[in-house]
């Protein structure tokens, strides 16, 4: 498999926000895709309540798990207990990570234990904020999930008996090797509907859906190469992110800017000078929004 994606939506609750959530569904229907959806099996984060309560939502899911789509648990209440980053360390703030093994496993069983009672399926598990850590991973193995839908490497490994399906991306793009697109329907704004049917209209051939990953029997372990760019992708995703959260950088950006890929450079490395009073007043900034 090389530059294809696959989808998942996160934060499906029965009281999400149904209008956004059937909008991308009927997208999907379009194209044919089939994602995996995040179930988070009992909601206590009242930023997913975005919508009126669907009685029907555990048989409406079952019927999505009929037609192909694959279910995966997303966490259990997704209420972060924890300033813990996990593995990844891509956000502090965790419903996981940094919590004795034995509490992790009970939150677990017991997300496990709801999504049986209602009649699904879900061997793929969905860590809310991507933080998890090897106390997650240890009751994972224990409770016979064979599927994590995280991590930054290229391609899907195994390592210890859990496979791990790389999600490096946000946004309907392909990032080359094999890629997760999370979508937080709650979130969508008008434009994002937009990009992503015209994403689909060009690229659907390099979409397949996550019970392809699921149905092949071979994958390669968590090699030395696989490790390595597993830290260089991730690098680079936390540089973008502190470029794109830095006022500095984003006006430096903005005044070298230039169609012209040569001018461009040239511009950027004579305008670096720029970039130290504007460090210093951002970090003045930064202690007066402190006080």
């Amino acid at each position: 498999m090389t530059n294809v994606c696959l989808f998942r939506l996160d934060d499906i609750t029965p009281d999400m926000d149904w209008n956004k959530f059937y909008r991308v569904k009927a997208i999907f229907d379009k194209y044919k895709v089939k994602p995996l959806v995040g179930v988070v099996p009992d909601n206590g984060d009242p930023g997913l309540r975005r919508g009126e309560y669907h009685k029907d939502f555990w048989e409406y899911i079952a019927s999505l798990e009929q037609s192909g789509w694959q279910v995966a648990q997303h966490g259990y209440r997704h209420v972060y207990e924890t300033k813990h980053a996990g593995m990844l360390g891509l956000k502090k703030a965790s419903e996981f990570a940094g919590l004795p093994y034995e509490v992790q496993y009970e939150k677990i069983r017991e997300g496990r234990e709801i999504l049986k009672r209602n009649g699904l399926h879900a061997p793929v598990f969905m860590a809310p904020g991507h933080t998890y850590d090897r106390n997650t991973l240890k009751a994972l193995r224990k409770l016979d999930f064979t599927c994590v839908t995280d991590g930054y490497a290229n391609i899907p490994y195994r390592k210890k008996g859990l496979l791990f399906v790389p999600c490096r991306s946000s946004r309907p793009k392909l990032s080359g090797g094999v890629d997760t697109i999370c979508i937080h329907c709650n979130e969508l704004r008008e434009n994002d509907y937009r990009e992503l049917e015209n994403f689909l209209e060009q690229h659907i051939q390099q979409v397949i859906p996550f019970t392809a990953i699921l149905e092949q029997l071979w994958y390669p372990g968590r090699t030395l190469k696989i490790q390595m760019q597993e830290r260089r992708n991730l690098l680079l995703h936390r540089l973008r992110k502190f470029v794109a959260e830095s006022p500095v950088l984003q006006v430096y950006l903005q005044e070298t800017w230039d169609e012209d890929r040569a001018r461009k450079r040239r511009k950027r490395i004579w305008g670096l000078w720029r970039l130290l009073p504007f460090r210093k007043r951002e970090q003045q900034g930064r202690e007066n929004r402190r006080r």
